[in-house]
């Protein structure tokens, strides 16, 4: 098999980084920025105490605020994407500690805000929001109201601020634990080569026809995990405890409540989602069963689950090639879609390769005044080019909604953050499989959406059943420990990947592995995301009358209406059921595509 080199350090050519000097050209401006921070912070502690008395100084704060947030948001962006860059970099490292306590410091510094304007009745609250000077910040006003009951006092919400440093610290770890200080051993394949191991790779691997090299990735892998399970098992219940603990404080009736209230959503969603994927489970075990009879087995491993046996097994996609397929895929999106992802492409938003001390994954950070930055670890394999996309419908969300709205309101809210990115990828594999004119490749192309669909709405439900059940026990006062967790972990597996599936044990390892799960009911929005996009990019395809630009309008009102609302403009309500019986209906309908082909 054709395996990617990593590149060593960063020498590869620029136009494939960031060009980080965007943001500072030397590091005295860096540290200029961050003294005008601490000024800045100052100058927004003075209006403390003055609300009552006058109310035109909520407004005069908000614009000190706001200068305040620009500029915080450049100096943490730099010092994140220089981290990322090489997290074994200490000069990196000390700048990016340093913002974090900064962090703390601003959030400390403004914590007297919403304490302060939710003592104010809601009569003057209203009159506040609809006050010219306060334009700008009315959304920040509807919040202080939606949220009053769970603001706790000035004093307590200081304390619960000078904390904010130290609650990161677990998320800290983990991820410097994972992806600096793991190391692991080299894997063989049937023949007895040896190929380096990491997480990078391992989504390789595990995808391979060699099923000896997949099952020796996946064990080097959660044997690793295994070896720190404790750990890893401390640190994730440090967060739990946290969230629980905020959310009795907070007046919320569970952390699953606080969670998504916070994600603009209720938990009405979050149950509609997990029946309905429940509901469909035996469609998720009949592709399964499928996948099985693809690869001349009675019944899958774990490891057998991501693997493509259609795909040839030197299949590879040239990053310079991705972005062109990517760009065709996506030309249904309009003209000035396609020619602001080659802006992208042409001004180096994106620091594309795989290299030694990167972050590992991939993320999109919308950058308020400037553009996004995309962060790949490309390794030129075909699911590359998919995660391409997802970026990029991150990044064009984010520059609309950036070029439309201020920096409160830009930042559109995790409940619709995966709705663009997804719908990217479903308009790229609809593109790939309509112009695929080999009919094994055809097949081949099907069998990779019917991946991403189970490994998005359907895996990442479990996900969320999982930590549904951790946080019930912990908000209980149960004492758990690694093996608990392990194995209502390993209970689930059983349940979503059923008869067809044979659970390897090493599998009730893989929650550990999960960095989503250090921010609490994260992952539950991947599902809602690819079930709205689904309905999204079904009509779209469906060449609506006016849909694309309903949509686009959509990804530039940031925050400006309600999550469920924003969704609703584009034909999505994640409240009924039918909506996710539409999403069930797509993938049933690839999967008979997949058993047409297969049998032809």
């Amino acid at each position: 098999m054709i395996i990617f080199k990593q590149k060593k350090g960063r020498t590869m050519d620029e136009k494939y980084t960031w060009d980080l000097t965007e943001f500072y050209k030397t590091d005295e401006e860096f540290y200029s920025d961050i003294d005008k921070i601490k000024e800045l912070v100052e100058k927004v502690k003075r209006f403390r105490g003055t609300f009552k008395d006058d109310l035109s100084n909520v407004a005069a704060c908000f614009r000190e605020l706001e200068e305040l947030d620009r500029i915080f948001e450049i100096v943490s962006s730099y010092a994140t994407f220089a981290y990322h860059q090489d997290m074994s970099d200490t000069s990196r490292l000390k700048k990016y500690k340093m913002v974090e306590s900064l962090a703390t410091t601003f959030s400390e510094a403004t914590s007297y805000i919403s304490p302060e304007l939710s003592k104010l009745d809601d009569s003057v609250l209203e009159e506040l929001a609809n006050r010219e000077d306060m334009t700008e910040y009315k959304l920040e006003i509807k919040d202080i109201i939606k949220f009053k009951k769970h603001i706790l006092t000035e004093e307590v919400e200081e304390v619960i601020a000078k904390f904010s440093e130290v609650f990161g610290t677990p998320e800290n770890v983990f991820d410097l634990l994972t992806n600096t200080e793991f190391k692991y051993e080299n894997v063989k394949d049937s023949s007895g080569k040896e190929y380096e191991m990491n997480e990078a790779l391992y989504s390789i691997y595990i995808k391979s026809n060699d099923e000896e090299l997949r099952r020796n990735a996946f064990q080097v892998l959660f044997n690793k995990y295994k070896s720190h399970i404790n750990s890893i098992t401390e640190l994730y219940l440090s967060i739990v405890k946290e969230s629980s603990i905020s959310c009795k404080l907070r007046h919320y009736e569970s952390s699953l409540d606080a969670a998504t209230q916070g994600d603009d959503s209720n938990i009405n969603v979050y149950n509609t989602l997990v029946r309905e994927v429940n509901k469909n489970l035996s469609l998720n075990h009949e592709y399964l069963a499928l996948k099985a009879k693809m690869l001349g087995k009675d019944k899958v491993h774990m490891y057998d689950v991501y693997t493509n046996t259609l795909v040839p097994e030197d299949d590879k996609v040239e990053y310079e090639d991705a972005k062109e397929i990517v760009k065709k895929a996506l030309s249904v999106l309009g003209d000035d879609y396609v020619e602001q992802l080659q802006y992208a492409f042409d001004h180096r938003w994106i620091d594309v390769y795989k290299t030694e001390n990167k972050m590992s994954g991939g993320y999109s950070a919308g950058v308020h005044p400037m553009h996004p930055f995309i962060l790949l670890n490309y390794v030129n394999s075909s699911r590359d080019v998919s995660t391409l996309a997802h970026e990029l419908g991150h990044t064009m969300h984010s520059f609309y909604s950036n070029n439309a709205q201020n920096i409160f309101n830009a930042n559109y809210t995790i409940m619709v953050a995966e709705v663009a990115s997804t719908v990217n990828e479903i308009l790229l594999a609809n593109y790939q499989i309509e112009h695929e004119e080999d009919k094994m490749k055809k097949a081949a192309l099907i069998n990779e959406q019917l991946d991403m669909i189970r490994a998005t709405l359907i895996r990442q439900t479990m996900f969320a059943e999982f930590e549904e059940i951790i946080h019930d026990k912990v908000s209980k006062g149960e004492s758990l420990t690694s093996d608990n967790l392990c194995d209502e972990y390993y209970e689930l597996v059983k349940k979503y990947f059923g008869d067809p599936t044979i659970c390897d044990e090493e599998i009730k390892y893989e929650w550990a592995r999960i960095p989503h799960f250090y921010r609490c009911f994260y992952v539950y929005k991947y599902a809602t995301g690819i079930t709205s996009a689904i309905v999204i990019a079904s009509n779209i395809l469906a060449h609506k009358e006016g849909y694309v630009e309903k949509y686009k309008h959509m990804l530039s009102l940031g925050r400006t209406l309600e999550s469920l609302d924003l969704l609703r403009l584009v034909d999505v309500d994640l409240e009924k059921e039918e909506t996710y019986e539409k999403a069930f209906d797509y993938y049933r309908d690839n999967l008979r595509k997949l058993e047409e082909l297969l049998n032809s």
